[in-house]
């Protein structure tokens, strides 16, 4: 009996391999899937994860909330935070959210299950090799310290691959792109006989999409490039304040005295106060989660519609941003080069030519984004593009990896 667990920067999905038969687990409330957060309330001094994060949040409770947990795993920061009077780096904060998961999936198994199929990225970390190593050894430990005793680990687009392999009809050579929150990661395999011709991946992910939103069209509305004079000299906010809150996922580090005594002061010099006072007002007033989804929110619209409004209704002084799809396609071209530099890598790396690519499986969110659906309309005929089920198709396929 074997666990699998797609463990992602924005959504997690798990299963049951119970001697050939396959059962979701529900790991949401509602749905099979859950949002792969983690919210510490103060008060009680507990964790909530998933579904149960977001309540707390909802319900106005006073805590820490953590988002794209995964996103940290390939960074050379030795990430840890003090909640209570326990410290934590960040395989304890993931591993309190796979023990919940695992009591899930013990609870349909009806047993300790021990043994857990894990899905990765291509690479955790673009660069380098250590750091990449590094983050497997962190998810491992974390599902150790979670409670699982054999852990194992497959690529993620290569678990698509196989969940579409359970319905191929016929053999055929698959390209799957699984773009998710925090990466884009490709895999061309040849199903007649399983052989895998080429994996690649860059780190690249909707993540990076969101944070184009908060540096072009939000930050300044936080005080971004505010004028305030020093001993006399007119100078501009620092851009390097806002580093950590454009990866909106680094924003904990924003949780830190000298940040906020560094906004305050700048509040006192600032010829416009009330820009920056709204970024002390979102440190300090939990305000982080109606932020995010207001931000996610208008991505998602925009590969709808042609425009969005971002209402950030929330602030003591409120405002509005309209974003058109023109824009951000614009200031997201950087990303979408990326994504089809990477894939055209792919192809070659296989070496084959791109008409003997049959099917093209898009899986992850963010393939739903339309100049990222557009890259493989242009390259490939349409007809052999199908979008899977993005939510679940990997951890569906991590069962038979």
């Amino acid at each position: 009996m074997t666990a699998s667990i797609d463990f992602g920067t924005t959504n997690s999905v798990a299963t049951l391999n119970i001697d050939g038969n396959i059962k979701k687990i529900k790991l949401g409330k509602v749905n099979f899937y859950t949002p792969t957060v983690l919210f510490y309330n103060f008060e009680e001094k507990s964790f909530y994860v998933g579904d149960e994060a977001i309540e707390q949040l909802e319900d106005g409770e006073f805590g820490r909330y953590f988002v794209s947990l995964k996103s940290f795993l390939g960074s050379s920061d030795n990430i840890e935070t003090n909640l209570g009077n326990n410290s934590y780096k960040i395989e304890d904060l993931i591993a309190i959210i796979l023990k919940r998961f695992k009591s899930k999936i013990d609870n349909v198994a009806k047993c300790d299950v021990k043994k857990l199929t894990l899905g990765r990225p291509v690479r955790f970390n673009d660069t380098d090799d250590y750091l990449d190593s590094l983050a497997q050894n962190r998810l491992k430990n974390a599902a150790i310290k979670a409670g699982f005793k054999e852990v194992n680990f497959c690529f993620e687009p290569i678990a698509a691959a196989k969940s579409y392999q359970q319905t191929a009809k016929q053999a055929e050579t698959i390209l799957v792109a699984d773009i998710g929150g925090g990466t884009t990661d490709y895999t061309i395999i040849d199903l007649s006989n399983s052989k895998i011709l080429a994996t690649n991946g860059i780190y690249v992910g909707g993540n990076n999409f969101d944070s184009k939103i908060i540096r072009n069209f939000i930050s300044t509305y936080l005080g971004e490039g505010s004028v305030y004079t020093n001993m006399g000299k007119e100078m501009k906010i620092s851009h390097s304040l806002y580093v950590d809150l454009y990866e909106y996922y680094k924003f904990i580090k924003m949780y830190n005295r000298q940040i906020i005594d560094a906004i305050k002061k700048y509040i006192q010099m600032a010829h416009n106060k009330e820009p920056i006072k709204r970024l002390l007002e979102l440190i300090e007033d939990g305000l982080y989660f109606d932020f995010i989804k207001a931000v996610v929110d208008a991505k998602i619209e925009l590969s709808s519609k042609t425009n969005t409004n971002i209402d950030m209704d929330f602030f003591a002084n409120p405002f509005k941003v309209n974003i058109s799809r023109e824009d951000f396609n614009q200031v997201t071209k950087d990303e979408i080069s990326k994504i089809r530099d990477t894939l055209l890598e792919t192809i070659k790396e296989a070496n084959i030519d791109k008409s003997k690519i049959d099917r093209v499986l898009l899986t992850g969110g963010t393939t739903l984004i339309p100049s990222v659906y557009n890259i493989y309309k242009d390259i490939f005929e349409e007809d052999k593009i199908i979008q899977t089920d993005v939510f679940s198709s990997v951890g569906y396929g991590l069962s038979f990896c």
